[in-house]
């Protein structure tokens, strides 16, 4: 059997998966809360696979693997320390987020701060930042199927747009459904890679000694070489410097904590035990599955120094898999990176349609409408916002691990202090949190616009020095305190 019928049939199987969950939503939903956190009535099981679907996306299987391969251990401080610190603050957020009734993130503005323009606001936001963060997970798909199934790029990234609509407009209880399939692929994906790397080397030490001494090209023909201990070296010898390392954690860590798809999954919990539980237990599993990318990523430079014949990083990960893997290994860790970009897609488009349709529409315009018109309004957006992010991915970033933390940057900076504020600070007033609000934007706005600090870090990726939530946080943060503390004899009132 040739290595693209294998192929075909893993993804054939996979699709008979996902049509076969996925349909459970459509009779199951009939009311907002169904369609949106499904009734608040997940198991621990579901929502530990939900929460670590939703998590575990493109920029992990692809960006994170590529770039470990690129620059090493600096890698992992670029982005996973901060993911892991920004967990442990939704397990804080956990045990007070679960008593406030919402169905968005938005809509706890509205009920802490009786603010509808704030819930309003955060609404736009999480619309924009959604549509362009789906664009991570349709090319991630389109490159995975590009090698699966050898097919141009657009037709791909087209196949994928019909899944995610498929199990998105059965809201979230057709999203958790699948997602129990995509966690469970992404999980013995993710390992099984790492495992067959491991039995191609020769222990944890030699590895590191072994990469301490590369000092090739990265990907032929780039111009890009890692510098030789650069892999070991947190910085990655200058390559990427401190304040990158430092300010991304704003991006990504704070990112993550203030995310709306993260807090949304409490409200969706049966109850705050389980709340809890999922967060914490699906750490534990992701340590496993990180460390598995980490042996990956270093394991995969020592036996292929260069990669030959692809244009980015974020190719690097499918790359070896062809190059290493046997075709019946390689195509179900394919599957797997397909279902980490398809499980964090939908529960994406679904979070971007609440932010239209219940946290401006409803909000501000027809706050009476009725349920059926209401889901039917839903649908129409997960379409509409589905076929944007489509369209947008025809031209995609170079790279999914740092165009990803530039929009996580935007969470931070506007919805960070509000919502924990808002949370743990009793004090906290409408004015103070409408403040850090507008601050947080408007300071990371000019860093985004002007590319203020922006420096090519190498020929095959671009950041900049300093991530724009850096300084977005740091406003929103201030204004927050000081204009609370102005506020508090006059209720924090104001008239947005």
């Amino acid at each position: 059997m040739t290595k693209s019928l294998v192929y075909m049939c893993y993804f054939v199987l996979y699709t008979f998966f996902i049509l076969w969950f996925g349909k459970s939503g459509f009779n199951k939903t009939r009311s907002t809360r169904d369609f949106y956190i499904a009734n608040g009535s997940l198991g621990l099981f579901t929502s530990i696979s939900t929460f670590g679907g939703t998590w575990f996306s493109a920029a992990s299987m692809l960006g994170l693997t590529g770039s470990i391969y690129a620059f090493g251990y600096s890698a992992i401080l670029y982005s996973v320390i901060g993911w892991f610190f920004g967990a442990f603050l939704i397990v804080l957020l956990a045990n007070k987020f679960k008593e406030y009734s919402i169905v968005t993130m938005p809509e706890f503005f509205k009920i802490r701060y009786g603010s509808t323009f704030l819930q309003a606001a955060g609404g736009l936001v999480i619309v924009i930042g959604y549509v362009f963060y789906i664009v991570i997970q349709i090319k991630g798909f389109g490159i995975i199927m590009t090698k699966l199934l050898d097919i141009p790029y657009s037709l791909a990234i087209f196949l994928v747009y019909l899944f995610i609509l498929y199990t998105t407009f059965g809201g979230l209880y057709s999203v958790a459904r699948t997602d129990i399939i995509n966690f469970l692929l992404i999980v013995f994906g993710s390992l099984l890679s790492g495992f067959i790397i491991w039995s191609k080397l020769d222990g944890l030490q030699q590895m590191h000694l072994q990469a301490a001494v590369i000092d090739t090209e990265v990907i032929k023909n780039s111009g890009f070489y890692t510098i030789k201990g650069g892999l070991l070296d947190p910085f990655a010898k200058g390559l990427q410097p401190p304040i990158l390392l430092i300010s991304s954690f704003f991006g990504w860590g704070l990112g993550l904590a203030a995310n709306p798809q993260y807090a949304i999954r409490i409200s969706s919990a049966r109850d705050k035990k389980t709340a809890l539980n999922m967060v914490g237990i699906t750490i534990l599993i992701l340590i496993l599955v990180y460390f598995s990318n980490l042996i990956i990523g270093l394991g995969s430079r020592i036996l292929v120094p260069t990669a030959v014949g692809i244009n980015s990083i974020d190719e690097i990960f499918p790359y070896i898999i062809d190059t290493i893997f046997s075709t019946h290994y390689g195509g179900l860790i394919l599957i797997s990176i397909i279902a980490a970009a398809i499980s964090s897609a939908n529960s994406q488009l679904l979070i971007l349609a609440s932010g239209f349709c219940n946290d401006i529409y409803k909000n501000l315009f027809n706050p009476s409408i009725n349920d059926e018109k209401f889901l039917n309004l839903n649908r129409f957006f997960v379409g509409l916002g589905g076929t944007t992010s489509l369209l947008l991915a025809l031209n995609p970033p170079a790279s999914l691990l740092i165009f990803g933390a530039k929009i996580w940057g935007v969470f931070a900076a506007v919805f960070l202090i509000p919502l924990y504020g808002g949370v743990f600070w009793s004090k906290a007033t409408k004015a103070g949190a409408l403040a850090a609000f507008i601050g947080g934007l408007v300071t990371s706005l000019p860093f985004y616009i002007a590319k203020v600090g922006y420096k090519a870090i190498t020929p095959i990726t671009t950041d900049y020095v300093v991530n724009p939530a850096l300084p977005g946080v740091i406003a929103s943060l201030i204004l927050f305190i000081l204009v609370s503390l102005l506020t508090q004899n006059r209720g924090g009132r104001m008239q947005l």
